[in-house]
């Protein structure tokens, strides 16, 4: 599991990496009004994307996870282009329901297929334990996007040229990499195993619609009231935030849920819940630091990295996004997993449409109230309702172990770390210096803090590797927490 999340990590964080140097870029480039109408394409192609393949996607994901003589790959391919064929429709339906223009809506029609192309390939990846090729072609697609769009952006093309040149790196890397995707030997497609994706997947389609609506909800509903100014304000610091905080908890979930698959198909729930108990300790000791780091740190990255324009929203708006991904991170790569595990989709439809209806009542009254601020704070709320949500119905499907003294130990080392940043924060000026000081700083208290508490089993890894090289365990010993440990359970 560790082999595997390294490969989705490098990819997650060249990809973040890329992510923050094209905010640093194209909202320097760029007014707030062009990037608001490519943020508001964005999410019109997402919504489409999850309309037309999720059903494809998770049975990708769920039934080539399996492995050993399980080779659906040319049946979801063939899934996938059944489903592009209801593309003509879908822009239809985003034409009368919407004020976006048809051009707009035409430009992200054809993102949603390059999209739902592109992460088919890459579920099958997962699905295979390919995780290599995976970094790979995440890596290869970010950094043709970033060069295909900043050429466009130096060429004076705005929001719709932006959605255009990422439209074309999907469609490419998937090409690039389809040999190694439908490696040899293939297995011919099969009319029966579409009737089982259908049954498997088109009920977590619905949920995929309505996660994909709730997620597209808060851009949608700034564009609405405030118009694509205030969306791409917005918007713009939404990515940001998204890309430091839940693309590593996907990273992460992209590693565990496979594996988690294929160790519940082998020994059943026992072999399942010791893999599940670990892989929510690594989530939560990648993803609360980075989420309390933001949240102290935020306007030193939206002075960093923001253009002038795009500051002063951020600085307000970033700390409370960063709770918001927090718990959108625990729902979607770790309560999700009891819903696949159980084939209760239905669940995870029912969590959605629970989070859509609060959305819907919580977004507008808050967003007319207080703006972008009353946005974010009403993303927070309903978040945190729907992680409660999914995880009392976890109960019912396959129940999720937890263990509170790891958590514990993960809340008393990002507690270190937040109480360092805090007493250091006065002393520095808004700076990119300043802001490497402090990200250095904040990462080597939260590690020292880890290794001190044994978090996943850091601690007695360091020591067996010192061993394995012949170094005296003594050297690196720290003092004992008396908490339990990781490493005394079984992979």
């Amino acid at each position: 599991m560790l082999s595997q999340t390294f490969h989705y990590s490098v990819a997650s964080v060249v990809s973040a990496a890329i992510g923050l140097l094209s905010a640093v870029v194209f909202t320097r480039l760029l007014s707030p009004e062009e990037y608001g109408v490519y943020v508001v394409g964005l999410s019109t192609a997402g919504i489409v994307s999850a309309l037309l393949f999720t059903w494809v996607r998770v049975s990708a994901l769920r039934f080539q996870s399996e492995g050993g003589a399980v080779d659906v790959r040319k049946t979801i391919f063939v899934a996938y282009l059944i489903s592009a064929l209801a593309a003509p429709v879908a822009l239809l339906v985003a034409t009368l329901t919407t004020s976006v223009s048809l051009e707009r809506n035409l430009a992200a029609i054809f993102f949603a297929l390059g999209l739902g192309l592109f992460e088919l390939g890459q579920e099958l990846l997962k699905a295979r334990l390919q995780s290599f090729a995976f970094m790979t072609a995440s890596i290869i697609r970010a950094c043709l996007a970033f060069t295909l769009c900043l050429a466009a952006a130096l060429l004076g093309g705005g929001g719709l040229c932006q959605l255009a040149m990422v439209t074309v790196t999907y469609f490419v890397t998937t090409t690039l990499f389809a040999s190694t995707i439908l490696q040899s030997p293939v297995a011919g497609p099969r009319i029966s195993d579409l009737r089982t994706f259908a049954g498997f997947g088109i009920p977590i389609t619905l949920s995929g619609i309505f996660f994909a609506i709730h997620a597209a909800l808060d851009r949608m509903l700034v564009f609405h009231f405030l118009g694509d100014h205030a969306a791409g304000q917005y918007g713009a610091s939404a990515d940001l935030v998204r890309q430091i905080i839940l693309i590593p908890a996907v990273s992460i979930a992209s590693a565990t849920i496979p594996l988690a698959v294929r160790a519940y198909a082998i020994g059943g729930a026992s072999k399942a819940r010791p893999h599940l108990e670990f892989s929510l300790e690594i989530l939560l000791a990648a993803v609360l630091p980075a989420v309390v780091g933001v949240a102290l740190t935020s306007s030193y990255i939206a002075g960093v990295i923001l253009g002038s324009e795009f500051r002063e929203t951020a600085a307000q708006i970033i700390p409370i996004l960063a709770f918001a991904w927090l718990f959108q991170s625990i729902s979607q790569s770790y309560i999700h997993a009891s819903f696949h595990l159980a084939k209760t989709p239905f669940m995870m439809t029912t969590q959605s449409i629970a989070m859509l209806i609060a959305n819907l009542l919580v977004m507008p009254v808050l967003l007319a109230r207080f703006g972008l601020v009353g946005a974010a704070a009403s993303l927070v709320v309903v978040e945190a309702f729907g992680a409660g949500f999914g995880w009392y119905l976890t109960r019912k499907a396959f129940p999720l172990p937890f263990n509170a003294f790891q958590v514990l130990r993960i809340v008393a080392a990002t507690a270190i770390m937040a109480l360092v940043l805090t007493f250091l924060k006065p002393l520095l000026p808004i700076s990119i210096v300043s802001f490497g000081v402090l990200a250095a700083t904040g990462c080597l208290v939260y590690v020292a803090a880890a290794f001190a508490f044994d978090i996943a089993g850091l601690r007695k890894a360091a020591i067996a590797y010192a061993a394995r090289r012949n170094l005296p365990a003594a050297s690196i010993t720290a003092p004992s927490t008396g908490l339990p440990s990781m490493s005394t359970r079984e992979p």
